[in-house]
């Protein structure tokens, strides 16, 4: 470098050189003397002209990634020069897309943005992106199936960084700020139901100066989170901190007003809504379709968790059955036992490994004594005096269903009764249909929406989560309560409401896993003993402590590499950063072009007969880094 740096420089000064770096030729057109080129220009991530090259961006960066330049043997930023003496004297930002968690996250939640700040102990800049995402990150850190988990890179090695831990530990120890907005919007915008897909609606908005008005039919705000997951899976107090949040800075919650009861959708246009997104959920239960399901010692899972939530009374007895294999019915079965039954029994018509319930909650079940009984149906309810009577057949696995899952058909001469004081029903939920009569409905009696602008047939009234796209995850839901807030903007001042949301963000390569790198094991979150849970709802997970966030957070391989952390952002005072930026194609016109494209990395594995391959070689980064601290200690010694 000592003998081409100073070239490099005289080049970049002089008057009749252009350099154009990130550049790559893709067609040469013409003859000699009057050739025209097309460049396809990469982005930087910086604006070359105002970068002053002073290397701050660098130093609060908390990716470490593998230095290619020095083939190797050290580490650099995600945000970096290649080389000190480089031309031109600027940083630039190594993206390879967003990473695969945000990719694989509904909500397209920043997890690695958050993680590697975690991994630096920068705990309050990591709460930040959190919140700028998430209303509810306390309440989707404990409950969240985690999807984006399934496609972290570190799962290939010993699992997955345990994601949605550590954003519950930021959001329980980071205070969220509160929003400054200096000039509220005037129009009036309605929200009904307040759920996720409601409340992130109504985030949303806020943050854009925009305070809703949201219609809950229920008599507590959260929709399912409040009335159909347990205490001791959600404390109460972690959602209404965070509904509180929004009610704080000026939006309004009305509970008990029902859509089709207390409102209409024309009500709300005469009252002057200019806006109105529709997401009220899918409270109402699937029936099993069999005689005696009227019972009145027959519960949906939906009705019994409500009431179990709402702490009204329900009777249950000594013996329980639940019909179903998903979340629902062991959320049933577990509140079953804390309610005082002596026998919780789940029964499922197909096997274990079919069921829709998350691992986790399945094995729950079964440590606080739940019995399980599988490829069982039943076919009919009848009363014996104080108790029921649950008719019940074997069933068998047939071929793959439309779900994937093999089809369950009846076992010829299977047939046998149970016996049991409380039937809890939990094979699915559907949205209600109440004041939805003037909406086009799909076959599975959903709102038919726009599918990225969630239009409805009704102009200004936009519908998402659960009404719109049946049962799902809450996760889910917070992504249609982005969109909806996003189309109601865009409505309301008049702009086109598809404009830049069809195209889809490059997604990262997954990096290859070093053969050298040291296994770390998952972070396990510590549990009330089963002794204890049994007795209360009290909160079964403990989270993580700060030291076990930190070690689990530098798990993560920094698949961006660039995290989108905006921590250069912030420290930039030449304002030179741009982490939208695209690439350009460019046209030039030369009359003569010069071949000096260099060279490639020679294929040593095809030397063989030099032994490559056969011996164990070590990577010279970690020769290296042994040899260092070598000598660190000898110098120890030493002194």
């Amino acid at each position: 470098m000592c003998i081409l740096s100073p070239k490099l420089v005289e080049c970049g000064r002089h008057l009749n050189i252009e350099v154009l770096t990130n550049c790559e030729i893709q067609e040469v057109e013409g003859t000699e003397g009057n050739f025209k080129i097309k460049i396809k220009k990469n982005p930087r991530y910086i604006d070359v002209d105002k970068c002053t090259g002073c290397g701050e961006c660098a130093e609060v960066c908390p990716v470490d990634i593998i230095n290619e330049f020095e083939e190797g043997l050290s580490t650099t930023k995600a945000i970096y020069k290649l080389y000190p003496q480089a031309y031109p004297n600027a940083f630039a930002i190594k993206k390879d897309g967003i990473a695969p968690c945000k990719a694989s996250c509904p909500a397209q939640v920043n997890a690695q943005g958050y993680v590697a700040l975690t991994k630096k102990g920068m705990f309050k800049e990591a709460a930040e992106i959190v919140y700028e995402d998430l209303l509810l990150p306390g309440t989707l850190g404990r409950i969240c199936p985690h999807p984006c988990e399934r496609e972290c890179s570190r799962a290939y090695v010993e699992g997955a960084v345990s994601i949605a831990a550590i954003k519950r530990f930021l959001a329980d120890r980071i205070e969220r700020k509160t929003l400054k907005i200096k000039d509220f919007k005037p129009d009036k915008i309605a929200i009904i139901g307040s759920g996720p897909a409601g409340l992130t609606c109504a985030y949303e908005l806020l943050k854009q100066g925009y305070r809703a008005t949201i219609f809950e039919a229920l008599p507590v705000a959260g929709g399912m989170l409040a009335v159909g997951i347990p205490a001791y899976r959600l404390p109460k107090d972690v959602l209404n901190k965070e509904i509180k949040y929004l009610t704080a800075q000026g939006v309004e919650i009305k509970l008990n007003t029902k859509l089709g009861r207390d409102i209409t959708i024309d009500s709300l246009k005469k009252e002057g809504y200019k806006a109105i997104f529709i997401a009220t959920g899918a409270h109402s239960e699937q029936r099993l379709g069999i005689p005696g399901e009227d019972s009145p010692q027959v519960l949906s899972g939906v009705e019994f968790l409500r009431k179990v939530n709402l702490k009204e009374k329900v009777q249950l007895g000594a013996k329980v059955a639940v019909i179903g294999g998903g979340d629902v019915a062991m959320d049933a079965a577990r509140c079953a036992l804390r309610l005082g039954a002596e026998e919780v029994t789940v029964y499922y018509r197909r096997s274990e490994k079919e069921m829709p319930a998350r691992i986790e909650e399945v094995q729950g079940a079964k440590e606080e004594g739940v019995h399980f009984k599988y490829l069982t149906a039943p076919t009919k309810i009848t009363h014996g005096g104080q108790f029921l009577i649950m008719e019940c057949v074997e069933m068998e696995l047939g071929e793959p269903d439309e779900s994937g899952r093999r089809r369950p058909v009846i076992k010829p001469d299977s047939h046998f009764t149970v016996q049991v004081d409380t039937v809890i029903t939990a094979i699915g939920q559907k949205p209600s249909l109440d004041g939805l009569e003037p909406f086009n409905l799909t076959k599975k009696s959903t709102i038919d929406c726009d599918e990225i602008t969630l239009a409805t047939s009704i102009p200004g009234v936009f519908a998402g989560g659960e009404v719109r796209t049946g049962p799902g995850i809450a996760v889910e839901a917070v992504r249609e309560g982005k969109k909806g807030a996003r189309s109601i903007i865009s409505y309301l001042t008049g702009q086109d409401l598809t404009e830049g949301r069809k195209e889809k963000p490059k997604v990262s390569r997954k990096p290859e896993i070093s053969k050298d790198l040291e296994p770390v094991p998952r972070a396990s979150l510590q549990q009330l003993p089963v002794e204890e849970r049994i007795k209360s709802f009290q909160e079964i997970s403990l989270g993580l402590t700060e030291e076990e966030a930190v070690r689990e957070a530098n798990r993560c391989l920094n698949c961006g590499p660039c995290s989108e952390c905006m921590q250069c952002v912030s420290v930039c005072k030449a304002e030179c950063i741009d982490h939208w930026q695209k690439e350009e194609i460019l046209e030039i016109d030369v009359g003569a072009v010069l071949l000096a494209p260099g060279f490639s990395t020679f294929p040593a594995d095809r030397l063989t007969e030099y032994g490559y391959g056969q011996y164990p070689v070590r990577r010279l980064s970690d020769a290296s880094s042994k040899i260092y601290a070598d000598c660190q200690s000898a110098y120890s010694s030493f002194l």
